[in-house]
């Protein structure tokens, strides 16, 4: 099944012709009804359509199903490209389970941005689109904004990690292979420049350092067996990674992006007192992202 939202005020008399071209089947074999609506529809479509009229910024909300002797099965993200191409019109899909309010949008030109769309209240039945990573054609007063969770959602490699037997890990402690995952794609993050907009907002920098503190305290509670031994190489090799990209500034620059709201820096670990040669949080861009040799590489 898919589920489609779309701003498009005439898009149910259009969509019939639209699935036929899209799943390859005759116009004949579609049906695109009022979800309310049974008497007059096709029952042997094997392309069929419910539409439900929307409030607000979204005109309709279509769940569409293709029968098994389908061939033609293009993904959701494929078809709502297909949709709004033709309909010239942005349409909107479920994109990550973790951020129900964040959907994607599939744009008239082809490209792909996402969105936050706001679901209906008690007090509002209207849907509201009230910001997206790029301007979307018909919603001239949309904020365009970075999203946090695209950069949370955004999936990197980690192999240092998963030299480590995860189940093994889990023996030991049930969170430190999430924790040393973690880190490792602050890493990642760290030396490729941070994909994919070379954004990072430094709420989630610190997030990211607060479960450093967690994987320490986590380790420092395992007995000295072979999975400890291994994970504490692990993390040793993450370790020096995140020295090699950063520089030392006591963690001034990430205290000043937070408002000051880092207490005691002091008496935090080393970690807490480097940061990135160019500021993922900030709109400075004078030094580039890269190594990082500042005599400053232990703790």
């Amino acid at each position: 099944m898919y589920h489609l939202m779309v701003r498009s005020s005439d898009a149910p008399t259009r969509l019939p012709v639209i699935l036929a071209e899209v799943f390859h089947v005759a116009l004949e074999q579609t049906d695109v009804s009022a979800g309310s609506e049974y008497d007059d529809r096709n029952w042997d479509a094997v392309v069929t359509c419910e539409y439900e009229r929307l409030q607000g910024d979204l005109d309709w909300s279509f769940s569409i199903y293709a029968a098994n002797e389908v061939e033609r099965r293009p993904t959701e993200a494929e078809l709502a490209s297909s949709v709004a191409q033709r309909l010239s019109a942005p349409v909107f899909t479920a994109w990550d389970a973790r951020f129900p309010w964040v959907r994607g949008a599939a744009l008239p030109d082809g490209s792909f941005t996402l969105a936050r769309v706001l679901q209906p209240e008690d007090d509002s039945p209207a849907y509201v689109v009230d910001a997206a990573e790029s301007r979307i054609p018909g919603l001239p007063n949309v904020l365009v904004m970075q999203f946090p969770e695209s950069v949370r959602a955004y999936e990197l490699p980690t192999p240092i990690t998963d030299s480590v037997e995860e189940a093994e890990l889990a023996k030991e402690a049930s969170d430190l292979a999430g924790l040393l995952r973690n880190w490792e794609r602050l890493c990642s993050r760290l030396s490729s420049g941070f994909p994919p907009h070379g954004w990072f907002p430094a709420d989630l920098y610190r997030e990211d350092l607060e479960y450093r503190d967690r994987l320490g305290e986590a380790l420092d509670r395992l007995s000295p067996k072979n999975t400890a031994r291994a994970a504490r190489d692990a993390l040793e090799q993450l370790d020096e990674v995140y020295r090699r990209f950063t520089v030392d500034d006591g963690g001034q620059a990430l205290s000043s992006a937070l408002g000051g709201g880092i207490t005691s820096l002091p008496s935090l670990p080393w970690y807490w007192h480097r940061r990135p040669p160019r500021l993922p949080w900030s709109e400075n861009t004078e030094q580039e992202a890269g190594p990082a040799d500042d005599g400053t590489s232990t703790p």
